[in-house]
């Protein structure tokens, strides 16, 4: 049993996704349901949501809404934050050709 306990620690670890990621790296705004306004940028991009570097802390749970370059807002809720990168999930999944579109136009 013991043996087998120091095998599964030593998996690697298994990607638990929905959907894939795309790069961005471009400039994005994030304002918190409750105010506030900061400019940070998305990291990460997906159907599902994305990763953003902003020098604000929202907390998990927090809503907010993230503005990508010349792009609608999105509205969403903060699922990770790790201090420096925080993970949001859109309420409404992106259609992938708006994803395919903001990814071009951020290069």
């Amino acid at each position: 049993m013991l043996n087998l306990a120091c095998t599964l620690e030593k998996s690697p670890r298994v990607e638990q996704r929905k959907f894939g990621r795309v790069e961005i790296g471009s400039s994005v705004t994030v304002r918190a349901q409750t105010g506030g306004r900061e400019t940070g940028v998305i990291q990460n991009l997906s159907v599902g949501g994305c990763a953003i570097s902003a020098p604000g802390y929202y907390p998990v749970g927090a809503r907010i809404f993230v503005n990508i370059s010349k792009f609608q807002s999105f509205a969403g809720q903060v699922v990770w934050n790790d201090g420096a990168r925080m993970g949001v999930q859109f309420d409404t999944p992106l259609h992938p050709a708006v994803v395919d579109h903001i990814a071009r136009s951020s290069v």
